[in-house]
Formats: C-alpha cells, structure tokens, sequence
C-alpha cells in the first residue's frame, strides 16, 4: 500500500469513527504489531490522570485519536513526512475542537487535551513543541510556533499544590512565537506580533509588536514594509498548506 492509498485509508477509518477496531487497523498499518481491541482499550493517558479530566473527559474515540498522534512519532514511518504531516492533519480534523485546512505538525508535538484546541488556516508547529491545553488554546490563522516552545493554560497555588487555576491563551493572526519561548496562562498574542527566542511571556503582547526577554517586554514594531499578509508559508512551494 503506497502513501496515498495509506492515506485515504486513514481518513475512511477517521470518518467511520475510530473505535479500538479500527486503531487496531491503523497501528498494523503505519507498523504497530501485537495490540488488540481489549488492549486498545485499556491505554491510559497522562491526561487521564489529570484532575481536570473530570470536567472535559475525553471520549473513547478521541482518546484513541490522540494515542494515534503520539504513535506517530514513534514509527520509522513517521519520519517520512509526505505520510506524517497530513496524517497529523486527519486526526487534527477529527480531535481538535476546529481545525483549518493547511496545517503542518512536525515531529513531537505533544498536547495533553486535543478537544481543548481550535487551530485555524494554514497554522504550523514545528518540531517538539508543547502545549498544556487544559485551559483552552487557539492558533489565529497563519500563526506560527517555532521549536521547542511551551504554551501553559494552568498554574498552581504556592500554598496547596493540588489547587490549580486555568486560563485560556490566543495566538493571533500572523502572530510568530519563535524558538523555545514559554507562554503563560492568560496570554494573547496579538496579529502580527513576533516572540523574540527565548522569551518567558507573562502579559499579553500587542498587535505587531516584537517582544523579547524574560519576561518578555516590548522591543519596537515588527517591519512591515507594508506588508499585511507577511507570506506565512513554512515549507518551499507551500507544500502542505493552501
């Protein structure tokens, strides 16, 4: 079976709804031997574990949909990425709360409730990237999110561990976070906006505006040149997106 065919297969099993049968099938098929329905069904994720997954559980289908994402990464055929990226991109469009077409996640990304994300058009992860969905997450449209970043929606009290308190973070339109930067619970960055490498963000940042350091404070304005649309397309020939 070639990539395409691969491919259509998993979207036909996605759109059937996928039960532990059919994760079964797709595990023997990206080449995942020795598991079966019971064994499916007895996976328990971190998020599982989680006391927030008394309030937004996930459903058997999304939990296989994410134990999918995360086998992905763990098979030599997740290293082709004419297969893993769209791949990525059929179970987005079946466990994220909204997913637009042209999305791109790279290799170990890693999330821990997928119904907890809204990604728009064109949005793109790079590699091993985390996001602490607990408190909800959107990716504007165009917004990129560079290597080894954190998105954080929930802290904890000093004095009690065990209290937590949540909050969601935006990503804007055409916003750019780049290369292992942390973003803390409450955050919106605004369209257009530029996270500087390393940055810890604490407060929302601005519409077009650079910010850098820990925490992160603002710099200037990005450089337009006049630009609105800043031809946000991560890989040569916009391949993968629209």
């Amino acid at each position: 079976m070639n990539t395409s065919n691969m491919l259509e297969t998993f979207a036909r099993l996605c759109d059937e709804g996928m039960n532990a049968k059919n994760t079964v099938k797709v595990f023997k098929m990206i080449g995942i031997d020795g598991y079966d329905e019971k064994a499916i069904e007895s996976f328990v994720l971190w998020s599982d574990c989680l006391p927030v997954s008394d309030d937004m559980p996930y459903t058997p289908e999304q939990r296989n949909l994410h134990i999918l994402w995360e086998s992905i990464d763990r098979v030599p055929l997740g290293i082709n990425v004419a297969f893993a990226i769209p791949f990525r991109q059929i179970i987005a469009k079946h466990l994220f709360k909204k997913c637009g077409d042209g999305f791109i996640a790279n290799e170990g990304c890693r999330f821990n409730y997928g119904h907890n994300i809204e990604v728009g058009k064109n949005v793109a992860w790079n590699h091993c990237c985390y996001f602490d969905s607990k408190g909800s997450i959107k990716f504007e449209d165009y917004s990129m999110i560079t290597e080894y970043t954190k998105i954080f929606t929930h802290s904890h009290s000093e004095s009690d561990h065990i209290v937590r308190s949540y909050a969601p973070v935006v990503i804007g339109e055409h916003a750019k976070v780049y290369t292992n930067c942390t973003v803390l619970p409450g955050v919106t960055i605004g369209k257009g906006a530029i996270v500087a490498t390393g940055s810890v963000v604490t407060k929302s940042v601005d519409d077009f505006t650079l910010v850098a350091g820990i925490p992160a404070k603002p710099v200037r304005q990005r450089k337009t040149d006049g630009n609105e649309f800043f031809n946000h397309y991560t890989l040569k020939n916009n391949m993968f997106q629209v």
